[in-house]
């Protein structure tokens, strides 16, 4: 059946609701997350990583809730996946200041200073200190996904 949860405002102005809830690991600050996401604007979908230019799509990886984490993703889906569990949806609706702000996207379909919706799928969660990649620091951070990712 369909185990909705009421949509939440977190203290950061994200409004998150859960289409679906994951039976998972809940990601904790600096775990490596993996994510497929879709993009829209009042109710149009932008772009999504599901279809990155028609090969295999590929999902986004980042570090959950860390300001200057690796991986290149918009602050709604870093700070935004709080107490989700691996396998859930989750709609986010995020203020311009935690997704594009003034610069827009999507050459203009996203215009400056919107309001935009996400629905973001935890694929996967890999806890901090347990990713060679990480504890290098600088240098192996480059996140070369088939997106600039915000």
């Amino acid at each position: 059946g369909k185990s909705k949860s009421p949509p939440v405002t977190l203290p950061n102005g994200l409004v998150v609701q859960d289409l679906l809830i994951g039976k998972g690991i809940t990601p904790q600050p600096g775990d490596v997350c993996t994510v497929h996401f879709s993009l829209y604007y009042k109710g149009d979908e932008i772009e999504s990583s599901r279809e990155s230019s028609g090969l295999a799509a590929s999902p986004i990886g980042f570090q959950y809730g860390v300001e200057a984490g690796t991986g290149s993703v918009v602050p709604a889906i870093r700070f935004g996946l709080e107490d989700m569990k691996v396998g859930g949806i989750r709609r986010i609706v995020s203020p311009p200041e935690l997704a594009f702000g003034k610069r827009g996207r999507a050459g203009g379909r996203v215009p400056p200073g919107a309001t935009v919706e996400f629905d973001v799928q935890l694929l996967s969660v890999k806890r901090a200190g347990t990713n060679p990649i990480s504890s290098q620091g600088r240098g192996a951070e480059k996140n070369t996904g088939a997106f600039d990712l915000f």
